[in-house]
Formats: structure tokens, C-alpha cells, sequence
């Protein structure tokens, strides 16, 4: 087993449990770790035997056209997604927010098989 990250991608989305909140755009972070079996590619070294990273992120920040109003769902919605369209063994998704004063941010994290 192995893992391929994509650390804090940027997703621009309306998010927010307010209609205030939700009406000006914000940037998320998201971390997505995917949970894989590397062995063919490694031996191939041929990309069409991994899961095509840049081709989660596009689909990620896709995502970010959805009004939402919890880091939450966005994070279930994205796991979803890449555990149909992607189908790892298990995926880990990490979503920050960066709107409560005095902190670097809040985030949730969720795991899915």
C-alpha cells in the first residue's frame, strides 16, 4: 500500500452556515491523501497504472462551484467523489477554513474506506 498527497489545494467556494457568509467567495484548503497500490506503476512507469493526480485536483476544485454550508460536507462530498471516480483503497480528506479570528485556521478531517 501506498499513498499519493495532494497538500492545500486551493479551492474557491461559497461556504458558510450564513447567507453572509455564503455570499462572498473564500478559499479552502484541501489536503487529500489516497490510499493506493503503487506496485504497477512503479514497475511500469507508465502513468495510465496510477490515478491521475492532477485529474483529482481539477475534479476537486469542480466541487468548489457547489454552495455548501459546512467544511464537513465539502470534505464527504470530495471523498466521495474520489473514492467513485478514482477508486482508491481509502482516502483521507483534510479541509481548512480560514474565517474565525485569532487562528491559523479550522479544519476537519475525514476517512473514508
Amino acid at each position: 500500500m501506498a499513498s499519493i498527497f495532494i497538500h492545500n489545494l486551493e479551492v474557491p467556494t461559497s461556504i458558510g452556515i450564513t447567507e453572509e457568509e455564503r455570499s462572498s467567495v473564500q478559499t479552502l484548503k484541501v489536503s487529500i491523501d489516497i490510499e493506493t497500490d503503487l506496485s504497477a506503476v512503479c514497475k511500469s512507469d507508465d502513468v495510465q497504472d496510477t490515478i491521475d493526480y492532477a485529474a483529482v485536483a481539477e475534479s476537486v476544485k469542480a466541487l468548489g462551484g457547489t454552495e455548501r454550508n459546512t467544511i464537513e460536507k465539502f470534505a464527504e462530498d470530495t471523498a466521495q467523489m474520489v473514492l467513485k471516480d478514482f477508486q482508491p483503497d481509502r482516502v483521507i480528506v483534510t479541509v481548512w477554513k480560514f474565517i474565525l479570528p485569532d487562528t491559523e485556521g479550522v479544519s476537519v478531517t475525514i476517512m473514508r474506506p
